[in-house]
């Protein structure tokens, strides 16, 4: 089964946000989604899961029987319903709600979130709710999962440990995981391609080996070597 993006214009206040996106992404492979911000990379995961209604284009699987909303779990960024509810309350109502049987517990353990779920959602931290929102997003047994800086918040051990959980997941389990992450260093084998966006426009959608062969006169190591040479800014920032 293959995510099909043709043509995605989205506009807000009359400007393009997305301006003509097309891309195919494939079911057993992780996608890097970079870009600065303002490029594109959030709202064109909204539009994928359907939170966000496009102004011209279409979002079809390979499999046209199926709704593309129903087959993708969208973690946002900042998670902060519920207010009221402990974590742990929060991961049992969705849970019931999914009415899906996944064995959680290795994530459950990566995100620490034993030490913490008896707090109130309004009460926790920003790295709390973060790891929530990634949680929930797998309760939900979805077969595309976006997260959006998943790392963010993470010491380098549980990096580590949430990247081969993320590989486990992609490859014994054939997920499509699309990734917005400014944190590459060191979880480079995690990500299968490199998809990069500026205003609003895909400028790079290949491997990791077909951009390195591109550009091989990069300045900077990696991923963020690559994104300097095709962008001319760095990650999170803008060089010069």
């Amino acid at each position: 089964m293959e995510l099909i993006v043709k043509d995605i214009v989205k506009k807000y206040n009359n400007e393009n946000v997305l301006d003509g996106v097309s891309a195919t992404f494939k079911m057993g492979y992780c996608y890097l989604l970079l870009g600065q911000n303002g490029a594109g990379k959030s709202t064109l995961s909204k539009c994928i899961a359907g939170d966000e209604k496009t102004d011209g284009g279409s979002i079809l699987l390979s499999d046209s029987s199926l709704q593309v909303y129903n087959q993708v779990a969208l973690q946002y960024q900042f998670f902060t319903s519920y207010q009221h509810l402990k974590i742990r309350e929060v991961i049992a109502l969705f849970a019931t709600l999914a009415n899906t049987k996944v064995d959680l517990e290795e994530l459950y353990e990566i995100l620490e979130l034993p030490t913490y779920d008896h707090v109130l959602m309004k009460n926790a931290s920003g790295g709390q709710r973060k790891a929530v929102s990634i949680y929930l997003s797998f309760i939900l047994n979805k077969p595309i999962i976006i997260l959006d800086e998943p790392f963010a918040d993470l010491d380098l051990t549980k990096k580590k440990q949430l990247m081969f959980y993320l590989q486990h997941e992609i490859r014994q389990r054939n997920r499509m995981i699309i990734i917005i992450s400014h944190e590459v260093a060191g979880l480079e084998a995690l990500f299968d391609y490199v998809v990069i966006l500026k205003e609003g426009k895909i400028i790079e959608n290949a491997t990791q080996d077909e951009l390195y062969h591109k550009y091989t006169d990069a300045r900077l190591p990696g991923i963020e070597g690559l994104y300097y040479e095709v962008t001319g800014q760095i990650l999170g920032g803008r060089a010069g």
